[in-house]
Parts: structure tokens; C-alpha cells; sequence
């Protein structure tokens, strides 16, 4: 699963990146994270420690890729790579920059994706509304080129501890401008989309909820692929055993060519395979689901 995580400069998603690695290192109900480049996990938590105390990394100035894999109960479930894009990308109009076009592409073939925006910025800068609209085309025009998969879709607003969410009119400023985004989710079957508010500080909230919300949806989508297999693989090793028959052995023997038996016998081991597959998803799934459940979708 690539899940492709975007936003303006400064909108918290390298400090972000380090604080969701951190928590779920620690684990959140049973869920963990692990990486198998150590640098990688050594560089993450030491920009945890140091965010929890109050100094920020610099802003990534260019995409990235980190390979993670999502464990329940101390064994591997979900592997997963999560593509950072330097928030430049999002500026870029010009229809031969390499990072834009990266991006559309990344876009175009994400399995998840989560959007990163600004609170505080959008409470106090004219213009970020606009910036925002700017970036909901952007993932609307690379959405609507996606096939029909099942794809998750997070809003996260960043450093809402700076901002009142509760003030009368806080819907129209923070929901507002992703309402063209949320109205054409709604009117699909295979984009699941949630907004959530998050702390990216030395107190911070929510962080565990975009990569979880992504994970989640990756795992059913993966569940559903192999149930689809699994079907199709006993329909078939029906099929094979009804038109088994000693002279179809015979004659198969003697051409050379695989028998109705054999093609029974192994789409019902591919079939076993599958399920063995599939067996592991059904609880983190179903965890994941009662964890996630009071996050405002859409």
C-alpha cells in the first residue's frame, strides 16, 4: 500500500511524520509500527524527543519515501510505504516540473491519501483559503483519473491548539473550503474519507488517527481482494472436480496436459493460500474499525 502524504510548506507534515512514528512505536491498542531501516527509526524518534520538548525539524525540502509495516500483537500484518511530498510540489504549475508532474502521478496511483493543512494559517491569512482550494483541485483532478479502488482520503488540520474550533462560525472557516472536496467523496462508493484535527507539538493529540484511518481501509480493501481470489479459486476447484472422470485422467496423462483433478487439487491449494493470507487481516481489521470510530467522515 502507498499512501501519499501532502500539504503546504509548514503545514506540520515532517513533524507530523515523526510523532505518528513515535506513538505508534509505543502502540495504540495492540497496533505498532516497525521499519527495518534503523536510521530511519533512529532519525524519527529523535525528532519525537526533540518536538516533545519543544524544537522543531526543518521542513522537508524534498518527497520522500519510508518503508513501515503495521503490526497487531507483535506480529507483522500490513506493509506499508508512506510518500512525504515536499509542499513546493503544490506551487508548481508549470506543466514540465518534474515535482508536480511526480506528484499527479503519485496521486493518480496512491492507495491512501492524506492531506495536511494549516489551522492556524487558514484562521489568519486571507489568502490560505484560497491556497486550500488550490490543493483540493489538485487532489480532486488526481482522484477522478483513479479507477474505482478502495481508497482512503484523511483532511488533517494541523496545530488546532492555536485555533478555537468551537467558535460559532469555526465549520465555515475550517470545513468550508474543503466542501467541493467532502460533496464529491460523498458521491462515491470507494473514497472513504475523514477530516482530523491534530497537535503536532510537545502536547500532541489525534496523531495516531491519519495513519490508522489509512491502514484501515488498506487492510479491508486487501481482504476484499483475496475473498474475491478465494471465491473464484473454489468456483473453479468445483467446477474441476465435477468434470473429473477416470477417461479425463487417462487421456490427460497420456496428452501430456494437466487433468481436471489436478486443476482441482490446485486451485483448492491456492484457494487454502489465500485464506492463510487473509486470516491475519480479519482481527486488526475489526480492532481498527472500533478504534477509528467516532473520526467525522465522510
Amino acid at each position: 500500500m502507498d499512501i501519499v502524504m501532502l500539504g503546504h510548506s509548514a503545514a506540520g507534515k515532517t513533524s507530523y511524520l515523526s510523532l505518528m512514528y513515535a506513538a505508534m512505536c509505543d502502540g495504540v491498542e495492540g497496533m505498532t509500527l516497525r521499519t527495518a531501516d534503523n536510521d530511519v527509526h533512529r532519525s524519527l524518534q529523535a525528532d519525537a524527543r526533540a518536538i516533545l520538548r519543544g524544537r522543531y525539524p526543518r521542513a522537508s525540502d524534498r518527497p520522500r519515501s519510508y518503508d513501515f509495516v503495521l503490526c497487531h500483537n507483535g506480529g507483522d500484518v500490513f506493509p506499508f510505504r508512506w510518500k512525504d511530498h515536499r509542499g513546493g510540489a503544490l506551487t508548481e504549475h508549470r506543466r514540465g516540473s518534474p515535482q508536480a508532474a511526480q506528484l499527479h502521478d503519485d496521486l493518480v496511483a496512491a492507495d491512501g491519501i492524506v492531506l495536511f493543512v494549516d489551522a492556524l494559517r487558514l484562521d489568519t491569512d486571507p489568502e490560505a483559503a484560497q491556497d486550500v482550494r488550490r490543493l483540493v483541485v489538485r487532489v480532486h483532478q488526481a482522484v477522478a483519473d483513479r479507477e474505482e479502488t478502495l481508497t482512503p482520503l484523511v483532511i488533517a488540520l494541523t496545530k488546532t491548539d492555536l485555533v478555537d474550533l468551537g467558535a460559532p462560525d469555526a465549520a465555515d472557516r475550517f470545513l468550508g473550503p474543503f466542501l467541493p472536496l467532502i460533496e464529491a467523496v460523498q458521491e462515491t462508493r470507494h473514497i472513504q474519507g475523514a477530516f482530523i484535527p491534530l497537535v503536532c507539538g510537545p502536547e500532541p493529540e489525534g496523531v495516531a488517527l491519519p495513519v490508522l484511518w489509512a491502514l484501515r481501509f488498506g487492510i479491508i480493501g486487501r481482504a476484499m481482494q483475496l475473498s474475491a481470489s478465494i471465491d473464484s479459486l473454489v468456483a473453479s476447484a468445483q467446477l474441476a472436480d465435477q468434470r473429473d472422470t477416470l477417461w479425463d485422467r487417462v487421456s490427460s496423462w497420456w496428452d501430456d496436459v494437466p487433468s481436471w483433478a489436478a486443476i482441482r487439487d490446485r486451485d483448492r491449494a491456492l484457494a487454502a493460500a489465500e485464506l492463510e493470507r487473509l486470516e491475519p487481516l480479519v482481527e486488526p481489521a475489526d480492532r481498527l474499525g472500533e478504534l477509528l470510530e467516532d473520526v467525522f467522515s465522510f
